[in-house]
């Protein structure tokens, strides 16, 4: 009888722990189902808001998919295409003292070496030609100089060797740019180039962009962008700390998988704590004027340890203050909606901009060139999207901007070389 009670004693309590179970496995499937369900009705409802006020929805996917409707496209059938392959281009490897660099990849209109380095238009080698070598021209920048938004061929670096060609110089031109550098990071680059023993004859750097949104997300000039996650990520790889851990990629996976509540939470969050807003006319966060100082002073320092290593090295250099969607006066339709999305940063641009124009050491440099004025006063569409990035149109304006000073330096490079000779 005593086994007996005990027997049924255990078979109560194994039943009352398969119930318990099932009963966990119920209310977490009826939990993940009207998980399913709201955030299915939560994206339903906004992207018909949305479209009902023919906003763009801020979510990188469909912002993306978006893309391919720029008045600068002239609706080009290669578009749709390219914006998929760009998607799976964007995937970068860890590279020392630079952080990244973009992962080697192939395609109809992206590719990459295995050094993470921008396929770029050369004009082929002739067969038994006795021709001297072509000059070796880097270019550095960030995502605009890579080429986002732009086929292989028609990059600016791509431009600028086809403007060399066709005015009769060889030339082989690398394209160093990387998504989001700064200019320090591209420092960096040339000096890991240069350790190698890769050493170009010209060196284009070409930036603005990156060093300012840079400054404004960190709050301090001269740090990569996502600094703060970097931070974070290597306190955590000194000691496990779960709850750290879950809270810088919990938004990740909240962003990329349920973008619904991401977007009902982050609305939430802004009518709590309103943003800058074009529309709501909230106050921003502003730069102070030392990080404003810091900005030009980072650069101009990079711009002098760059002319050190070509004094070095005998390499020439030239640098370029980028164009900004904001200081064009007329903007087409949908440049006006990209300069909306990013009116959050829109002060911070203005003010380092304002700084760059005024800095009498940069603007009387012999080898800088502030071009941020480029398409100020054109009425053509040339931004695809709220960071700047150019249409291949717009590549090829910017790439006829630096083309003269290069073919300047080539020839004084020539006559340098020619007078070593006759002495």
């Amino acid at each position: 009888m005593i086994a007996y009670g005990m027997a049924r004693s255990l078979l109560r309590s194994v039943q009352a722990v398969g119930s318990g179970i099932r009963t966990g496995w119920l209310l977490l499937g009826i939990t993940l189902i009207l998980i399913i369900v709201c955030e299915l009705g939560l994206r339903l409802a906004l992207t018909t808001r949305d479209r009902l006020m023919d906003r763009q929805p801020p979510t990188e996917g469909e912002y993306e998919n978006r893309l391919v409707q720029a008045d600068a496209y002239r609706d080009a059938a290669w578009v749709h295409e390219y914006f998929k392959e760009r998607n799976k281009a964007r995937r970068s490897v860890w590279s020392p003292y630079v952080y990244w660099q973009g992962a080697p990849h192939r395609s109809r209109y992206i590719n990459t070496n295995q050094n993470g380095l921008r396929a770029t238009w050369n004009p082929p080698t002739r067969d038994g030609a006795d021709d001297p070598p072509p000059v070796r021209v880097f270019t550095f920048g960030g995502s605009t100089m890579w080429g986002w938004g732009a086929r292989d061929d028609y990059t600016i670096a791509s431009h600028l060797g086809k403007l060399l060609h066709a005015k009769g110089y060889r030339a082989e031109v690398t394209n160093h740019g990387q998504f989001g550098y700064v200019s320090t990071q591209e420092a960096i680059a040339l000096l890991r180039c240069i350790q190698r023993g890769d050493v170009p004859d010209i060196v284009l750097f070409y930036d603005g962009i990156n060093d300012v949104f840079s400054a404004h997300q960190n709050g301090a000039a001269g740090i990569p962008m996502n600094e703060v996650v970097r931070r974070a990520e290597f306190r955590l790889s000194l000691s496990w700390r779960p709850k750290q851990l879950a809270r810088i990629y919990g938004r990740g996976f909240l962003i990329k998988n349920l973008w619904g509540f991401h977007r009902l939470v982050t609305g939430l969050q802004h009518r709590i704590r309103p943003q800058a807003s074009p529309h709501t006319g909230s106050q921003v966060p502003v730069l102070s004027d030392e990080v404003v100082r810091q900005a030009v002073r980072v650069y101009q320092t990079n711009l002098t340890l760059v002319e050190s290593l070509g004094r070095g090295y005998g390499f020439d250099p030239l640098f370029y203050w980028q164009p900004i969607i904001f200081s064009k006066r007329h903007r087409s339709p949908w440049e006006e909606i990209l300069a909306g999305f990013a009116f959050s940063t829109k002060q911070a641009y203005d003010t380092i901009y304002r700084r760059v124009r005024q800095s009498e050491s940069l603007n009387s440099h012999p080898r800088f060139r502030n071009i941020s004025a480029l398409f100020d006063d054109s009425g053509e569409p040339y931004y695809v999207d709220q960071f700047h990035h150019l249409s291949e149109a717009g590549n090829r304006r910017v790439a006829a901007a630096i083309a003269d000073d290069v073919i300047e330096l080539i020839e004084q490079r020539r006559a340098a070389a020619k007078e070593k000779r006759m002495l």
